[in-house]
């Protein structure tokens, strides 16, 4: 996944890796998919677009986010190869909950709501495989309400760290982890679910600390083993 390596991802890429579908389940999948291509900054879907089908992401990295009261947007997570986007609407004919667009160029598969029910009927096991999915999002869910409760400002800051070194991260051969694209305080204090203010204290405390530096505009971590110490609930 866009190159990095395991000793660089340490704990953090164990912890986040994705569940890997069965050949034979995806290779029925990406059969009925047709392939769509996004530029850089494109916007794959906006939030309250209808739910037309889902997308697998073979390459590239895209971002979720929403647009708050105050007008600012806010990212909510970052999502690498092999991951799954849509398919919530899909499930539930309930409109899209965030606004997807691309932070590199991506190639993806488009699998409409009518072609994957089709897939998934003559194919339970598709089904098996979808509950698993969903079942994983629920489980992020439920530990990240659990971290608003238990963890810290710094821990939830270092979560939403180690959650971008999964979809932005690039290993290099000294162990540390260059997050290869601008992520404004914004960003960080969207993912950690806290107030800007505080994720600045928390990031100018992860750079004092080192486990956290910066290269031009772009953020590296340092200490990555450190970092998922501190992200752990």
């Amino acid at each position: 996944m866009l190159g990095t390596s395991s000793q660089a991802h340490g704990k953090a890429k164990k912890r986040a890796a994705a569940p890997v579908m069965p050949w034979g389940v995806r290779k029925s999948l990406l059969s009925a998919a047709n392939e769509v291509g996004l530029k850089s900054r494109e916007v794959l879907f906006h939030a309250g677009d209808a739910g037309d089908g889902c997308y697998f992401l073979r390459d590239g990295v895209v971002k979720a986010a929403v647009v708050a009261k105050d007008g600012q947007e806010r990212l909510l997570a970052v999502l690498g190869p092999g991951s799954l986007i849509g398919e919530l609407s899909m499930f539930d004919d309930q409109s899209r909950s965030a606004t997807i667009s691309a932070l590199k160029p991506c190639r993806l598969l488009h699998m409409s709501k009518g072609s994957f029910f089709r897939l998934a009927d003559a194919n339970p096991p598709v089904y098996r495989e979808a509950l698993k999915i969903l079942t994983r999002r629920l489980r992020q869910t439920n530990d990240s309400v659990v971290a608003q409760g238990t963890v810290s400002v710094a821990g939830r800051v270092a979560r939403a760290f180690a959650s971008l070194a999964q979809g932005l991260g690039e290993g290099r051969a000294n162990g540390t982890i260059l997050l290869t694209n601008k992520i404004s305080q914004n960003d960080i204090a969207g993912m950690a679910g806290v107030a800007r203010e505080n994720a600045s204290r928390a990031i100018n405390d992860l750079l004092r600390d080192g486990i956290l530096t910066r290269e031009d505009s772009f953020y590296v971590i340092a200490r990555p083993d450190d970092l998922e110490d501190m992200a752990e609930i």
